[in-house]
This record gives structure tokens, C-alpha cells and sequence, in this order.
């Protein structure tokens, strides 16, 4: 093992030992700080409760440590922001430490001061609070219902932001404050509107002052240490920390490691402003290049130095735990912060962007196998070179999830396609999951609202009602079985599609305005134009804005069962649309020739070219139907990222004609339903690549499950490569792998303690195996494992 591996060994086993646990020292400096500051702007307000976030919350440099800081009070907190949601804790107080899945402890001192301080004053005055009363009747009953989940982003910190930290690096915030002087000097305060601009350019300077403040407590604590450090070279380390944190942010950075640690500093002060996931560093191999090839040219560091620097990078972004609600935990476990870090694609200037920092940041997350940053590639098929692509395979073949691969020609289609030039949309990054971002220019939701496919299908086969409440929660569209043609069926669909789709623009246009107030001083602080319009980002100050992102999920199951419908009832009419409602209302129970007919259709993954005439026709109408909504912020926005929702969602779906069972977990992203994909990647491959990817601007997430035998040998791995060429070539914007064995999976199922490092990908992020709800768990269990990687393999799964 090389020497710095050993630092980043014990860094990792320090992380491990540590429980999580719920951080309400930020929440309780807010709330004294809002109490304090009542009747002044609201974005003041906010960026002096920030500040003193910095005066005062607990400093601690842990041994080892080369990048330092924490946004919280605990090494692993759940910080809670009170302010957009309190009851997600109040709701869970006595029960949140040992619930099964992402538990947070919480001591009998915290629970005390969050019910006599933080709760009273909180009530009736959150977010979450507004949107309970203001939520429009239609999209409550429709999420009532599990037909669409639209919540998520008022029970914490909207997220989904890449920040310019090139921009605090660069010009560290002596230049950011600057510009925010020059612009607040030129106001004329007689001028309508200028006095909004003004208070939001001051508070801009309160938080720039906050973070000066941050950094230089945190010099003074590595000079301390380092006075009563006996070990020299620690001494020196913590002397170097100490001047390094008196110089960034504040001033540019000079070096790698500055440039590093000013990243940092901005990193964890996102998640002090709000918890949330979704905050990207971006792409790293482009911002810190510079610095890198500076310093390796000046002698100042070796490979294996910034190798160094940036493994203990990847351990920090492993402390800070999402905070969220049992329910959401039970299907989204792992506390995912979904930290996109990305490398390669082509630079600003459309040319190949792959340098030796891409290779570093590669090998990062080869080195520390720790679930985040949440690692993606941008490769361009024309451009980046096959030495590149060969070690991202090598990656993908460690069955850690990572890298997720993007189609690079499509990611710039996507921001295209959200009114960014193109000269621009080249500088394009991941998101999140698997969203399309821009850094430090673009305001989104990327994923506001989740649409469940599998109760479209429901509500129109039976005309707009429950079929276990039996209450009519959607627009009537008919009693199928009075359908003559096929056509019929499907202007059904496409209706309750319209209804459902129509129900989240509404809530959106609810959730945007009571986002207006909840500003977000430091996110803003590097988008330039916040500045330049003294508006917060919050409220639209940045460059580009983009309606919010509305989500399909189950996208399997709403082709197979259009599918299903047309060759059974209507082209074969082998069964009427009567006997098919009834097997499917008794989950096939008896009904068992109905099933095997059900089960035979050519189903969505096989290359079928009906089946995925279907698949074009019906996405390309969704997201014209999305796209056709438009927000105070811009077109709305459509994309296919299911996360693990697609389990949440099934457990409410019933049978459906396509022959899944009642309660199974929907379909992930783009991929086929799991088991019914006969002819390997190659069929699935030509499948996926109908649906018209470049329109799903928020992002597609298409997953594989890879036998790891397949990419163990030379041959393999350039079969791999193959594949992902592939991949760019259809049009298909993204895939990721889970490169392991079912066997492997089942055992660390049955013995989870022997099995605590099994990394797996779920949809989107990586995780924990043992982490997992047993439904998630049984959902990566069941995907279809790929056992040949060349055209014309086909092969059929024993269980």
C-alpha cells in the first residue's frame, strides 16, 4: 500500500466508527439570529444568521486532516434548516435514532432545545408550513394518492446548484467583493427597486464577511494545534493548513492544495446555508488544472502529492449527511448527498478537455471507494481518447457504481435545449443524479415533481378513479371496455397524462413563488449576475433560469402496457378489455392463461420495432405536453431520473396489463422492466435509444447490471469500451453499472455485518448495499444481469 493510501485508510476508519447524528447548532443560531433581526429584509436577515454561524459554531481539525472544515457541529451531521421544514424533526423526535433506515441520534440536551427554542418559534413560520396551506386541492389529491410526488424540495434545501467555485478560487472573495461594491456604488436610490438591490448587495457583503471570518478561525485552531503537536511532520501540516486558511477564500488562490481548500470552504458553507443534496463541484478537472500543472511544473508537488490531496478531498465530502424523513429515508437510504463531481467531455472551446487531472480525479474515487462524490464522466465520443475511455472501464470494472458515463453531444443538445448558447452549453455538467447543469449560471429545481406512470395507466383504465378507494381522483376519460380501437386506449392515457402533468405545474408554480422567500445569499454569491441584478438566486438573479423539472417514472411499464393493450385486446383481440380489468384487478389470481398472455407480448428493452414505436411516440408527447407549460422562470422542464422512487411509487400501483404484479416495484429510469429484456445490451441499447433523449433536458438514467466475469479480461474490457461507444452513438445520453454478482448480493443480504463495504449503484447515486430497504435491495437483486456484451448474444436469465 503506497504511504498516503495509510492517511486516507485511517481517515476512512474514522469515518466509519462515527454515527450520524442530528446538528441543530446551525438551526439554533438561525433561530436566535431571525428573533434578533425581525423587521429587517429578509435576505439580510439570513446572511447575518450565516455570519454568526461562522463567529460561532465549533471548530475542529481532525488528525490526519490535509483539507479541513465541516458545515456542521458533528463529524457526520444531519443538519436540520428549521426554516424550510422544522416538523421533519418534530414529526420523528423520539423515534429518529433508531428508526431502520438512516437513523440520526439525538441527545436528550438537543431534543430539549429544539422543542423549547427552536419548534416555537418556527411553527407556522417554515416553508413547509406555507406549502401545507397553499398547495392547490388537485395536486394534493393526486400526491395524496401516490400518483405524484412533489415534496421533496420543501423538507429541506432546494440543492441542484453548480456554484462557481472556479470563480471564489480565482478571485478569491476580495474579487467577488469588489464587483458587489462597483455594482452597489452606481445605485441611485431615488430609482424604484434600488433600495431591494441595495439590501440584497449588503447582505451579499455580510456573507462574504462571514466566510473571511470562517477561514481565519480555522487558521488560528491549526496554529494551536500545531504548538502542542509532537509529531514534526504533523507540526508542519498543521502550520501549512494555518497558512493556507489565512490566505483562502479571501484571496485567490496560488496552489493546489490552496486551491482545494478554498473549494472546500465554499463546499461545506452551501451546506451551512441549507441542507440539501445536489450541491456540485462541477467539473473539477477543468477549474483546478491550472494550479495542478503550476505546481508540477514548479516542483512544488509530485503526482502522487495532489493524488494525496485529493483523496482526503473525497473523504470530507463523505461527512456532511442528508437529513430526511423516514419515509423518503426508507427508499433513498444511504444519507446521498449526491456531490456530482465530473471529468472529461470537451472544453469551452469544443475541444478534447481530458488532461491529467482527469486521470487523478479517476483514480480518486479508485483509492477511497467511499459513496460520494458522486463521480460522473462527460465523454465525447469524437474527441476524448480511447486511453481515457479504457480508464473509466477499469473503474466500472471495480463494481463500486462509478463512474456514471454521459453521452457528451447530448448533455450539450440538453442545455441547448434550456436556451444556453452553444459556446456556452460546452461547459455543461452533471447534476445530482443525472440532471444538466451549468456553473454559476443557471437557476433550476432539476427534479421538482415525480410523475408515477404506473397510476397514469391505472387512472385511465379506470376512468380517472383509485381502483382500491374506488374515489375519482382524475379526470374522467371513459369505461375502457366501451373502447373500440386501440387509438381510444391510448388519447386515455395521453388525457390522464395531460390532467397529471397539469396538477404539477400547478404546485410548481406554488413552490417557485414560496421560494422567493428563501433566499440563498451564499449559493449567489458566485453567479455573477445575482450580483449585477442585486437579485437573489432564489428569485431568478441568475444568467439562465429554467422552469422546474417535472420527472417520469415507470417508463417501462407505461410502454409494455400500451403494448400489452393494443396486441391482446385489440390486434389479436384474443381477450376482452373486460377479461384483462378483471385478471388484472385480482393480480392475476386465477386468472393464470390471461397472465401468460400478458406475460408473452414483446416487451420494451427487446428491440421490437412496435414496442419501441410505442416508447418514441408516447415521450416525444410527454415532453412536448411539459415543455408546453411555461413558469415565471422559463419552460418547463421534462426528464426520466427515478432515483428509487420507481420503488416507493410500486408499492401503490396494482397489477398492471403489461403482466407485473401488484406492489413490484415500477421500472428505473429507461430501463426495461427487470427480467424481461431477453437479448441482451445490444436489444436494450437499440430500445432506449427511442426515447428522444436530447428532449429530456433534466436528464435520463439508463441502468446496467454487468457480470463481472464479462470485464475481467483484456477482451472484455475492450468489449466494454465498445459498448459505451455504442451508448454515444445511438443518442443515448447516460448508463451506469452495477458490476456484481447476484450471488454476492443475496449473501450480503442474509449477512449484512460481513458485508458493510459492498458500494452498489442504485439509481442515480451509490450506496451501501447493506444500507438499502429490503424492497430496494430486491429491486437491484432482480435486474436483469448482462452475461454477453456483443451483438447478437442472446440468452435468457435462470432463476
Amino acid at each position: 500500500m503506497e504511504e498516503y493510501l495509510r492517511r486516507i485508510e485511517r481517515m476512512k476508519q474514522r469515518l466509519r466508527r462515527t454515527k450520524p447524528e442530528v446538528d441543530l447548532e446551525n438551526a439554533r443560531i438561525l433561530t436566535r439570529v431571525f428573533k434578533e433581526t425581525a423587521g429587517e429584509p429578509l435576505a439580510v436577515r439570513k446572511a447575518k444568521a450565516f455570519k454568526a454561524q461562522c463567529e460561532e459554531k465549533t471548530i475542529e481539525i481532525f488528525n490526519d486532516e490535509l483539507i479541513v472544515g465541516n458545515p456542521g457541529s458533528k463529524l457526520r451531521g444531519g443538519i436540520v434548516s428549521v426554516d424550510t421544514c422544522w416538523s421533519v424533526l418534530a414529526n420523528e423526535l423520539d423515534t429518529i435514532s433508531n428508526r431502520s433506515h438512516d437513523p440520526f441520534y439525538i441527545s436528550s440536551e438537543e431534543k430539549d432545545l429544539f422543542m423549547e427554542e427552536i419548534q416555537p418559534y418556527w411553527e407556522g413560520r417554515s416553508t413547509y408550513d406555507a406549502w401545507v396551506k397553499q398547495i392547490p386541492e388537485d395536486t394534493k389529491t393526486l400526491r395524496d394518492n401516490s400518483v405524484v410526488f412533489i415534496d421533496k424540495r420543501l423538507m429541506r434545501g432546494s440543492g441542484e446548484v453548480t456554484a462557481s467555485y472556479k470563480q471564489i478560487i480565482d478571485e478569491g472573495l476580495v474579487g467577488i467583493k469588489k464587483r458587489i461594491l462597483r455594482r452597489k456604488k452606481v445605485l441611485n436610490l431615488t430609482e424604484p427597486g434600488t433600495y431591494e438591490q441595495d439590501c440584497y448587495l449588503r447582505a451579499l457583503l455580510i456573507t462574504v464577511e462571514g466566510l473571511e471570518i470562517l477561514a481565519d478561525r480555522y487558521a488560528k485552531e491549526a496554529y494551536r494545534l500545531a504548538e502542542i503537536e509532537t509529531d514534526y511532520t504533523r507540526q508542519e501540516e498543521l502550520i501549512t493548513i494555518g497558512n493556507i486558511c489565512r490566505r483562502v477564500p479571501k484571496y485567490p488562490a496560488r496552489t493546489f492544495q490552496e486551491a482545494l481548500q478554498s473549494l472546500y470552504f465554499y463546499h461545506m458553507s452551501l451546506f451551512m446555508e441549507q441542507n440539501a443534496e445536489g450541491y456540485n463541484p462541477g467539473r473539477m478537472d477543468q477549474y483546478l488544472y491550472p494550479y495542478y500543472k503550476e505546481d508540477i511544473s514548479a516542483g512544488r508537488i509530485t503526482d502522487e502529492d495532489a493524488q494525496e490531496l485529493l483523496d482526503c478531498l473525497w473523504v470530507k465530502l463523505n461527512e456532511v449527511c442528508l437529513f430526511q424523513d423516514e419515509a423518503t429515508s426508507t427508499f433513498v437510504a444511504g444519507y446521498p448527498t449526491l456531490q456530482n463531481v465530473c471529468v472529461g467531455g470537451v472544453d469551452s472551446l469544443g475541444r478534447d478537455a481530458v488532461n491529467e487531472l482527469s486521470y487523478l480525479i479517476l483514480q480518486a474515487t479508485t483509492d477511497v471507494r467511499l459513496p460520494q462524490p458522486s463521480l460522473s464522466v462527460r465523454y465525447s465520443l469524437a474527441k476524448n481518447p480511447n486511453r481515457f475511455l479504457r480508464k473509466v472501464v477499469e473503474l466500472i470494472k471495480l463494481g463500486t457504481g462509478f463512474p456514471a458515463f454521459h453521452n457528451d453531444d447530448v448533455g450539450i443538445r440538453m442545455l441547448m435545449n434550456k436556451g444556453v448558447p452553444l459556446k456556452e452549453a460546452f461547459d455543461w455538467s452533471p447534476c445530482g443524479c443525472v440532471e444538466t447543469s451549468l456553473e454559476g449560471r443557471m437557476k433550476q429545481y432539476t427534479s421538482l415533481a415525480d410523475i408515477n406512470l404506473g397510476s397514469v395507466c391505472e387512472l385511465a383504465l379506470n376512468n380517472g378513479k383509485n381502483p382500491r378507494t374506488n374515489q375519482q381522483i382524475s379526470i374522467e376519460t371513459g369505461d375502457p371496455r366501451d373502447f373500440g380501437s386501440y387509438f381510444e386506449f391510448k388519447e386515455a392515457v395521453k388525457t390522464q397524462m395531460t390532467y397529471v402533468i397539469e396538477a404539477c405545474v400547478k404546485g410548481s408554480h406554488v413552490i417557485d413563488e414560496l421560494s422567493m422567500n428563501r433566499p440563498v445569499p451564499v449559493v449567489s454569491l458566485t453567479h455573477p449576475e445575482c450580483i449585477e441584478k442585486g437579485l437573489d438566486y432564489s428569485c431568478g438573479g441568475a444568467k439562465y433560469t429554467c422552469g422546474n423539472g417535472i420527472t417520469s417514472v415507470g417508463v417501462a411499464d407505461l410502454i409494455n402496457t400500451l403494448a400489452a393493450v393494443k396486441e391482446l385486446v385489440f390486434d389479436r383481440q384474443c381477450v376482452t378489455m373486460d377479461e384483462l380489468l378483471t385478471a388484472v384487478d385480482n393480480n392475476f389470481v386465477g386468472h393464470d392463461s390471461i397472465y401468460r398472455l400478458c406475460e408473452a407480448v414483446p416487451k420494451y428493452g427487446n428491440a421490437n420495432p412496435i414496442v419501441d414505436e410505442i416508447a418514441s411516440e408516447i415521450f416525444t408527447f410527454i415532453a412536448d405536453e411539459i415543455e408546453s407549460y411555461h413558469s415565471k422562470f422559463g419552460k418547463m422542464t421534462p426528464g426520466i431520473l427515478p432515483v428509487t422512487v420507481n420503488t416507493l411509487f410500486g408499492l401503490s400501483v396494482g397489477a398492471l396489463p403489461s403482466g407485473r404484479k401488484s406492489s413490484t416495484p415500477l421500472a428505473d429510469g429507461v430501463s426495461p422492466s427487470g427480467g424481461t429484456d431477453r437479448f441482451g445490451p445490444n436489444a436494450i441499447l437499440r430500445s432506449v435509444s427511442n426515447i428522444p433523449h436530447d428532449r429530456f433536458v433534466q436528464g435520463t438514467l439508463l441502468n446496467m447490471k454487468i457480470s463481472p466475469d464479462l470485464i475481467r479480461t483484456e477482451k472484455g474490457i475492450t468489449q466494454m469500451m465498445a459498448l459505451l461507444k455504442s451508448i454515444c452513438s445511438l443518442g443515448i445520453f447516460h448508463a451506469h453499472f452495477n458490476v456484481v454478482d447476484r450471488e454476492l448480493l443475496l449473501q450480503a443480504q442474509k449477512m449484512p455485518e460481513e458485508h458493510r463495504g459492498l458500494l452498489v449503484r442504485v439509481a442515480g447515486y451509490t450506496t451501501y448495499f447493506v444500507d438499502l430497504s429490503e424492497d430496494v435491495q430486491n429491486e437491484i437483486i432482480n435486474r436483469t444481469p448482462q452475461r454477453g456484451l456483443v451483438a447478437g448474444e442472446a440468452w435468457k436469465e435462470q432463476y
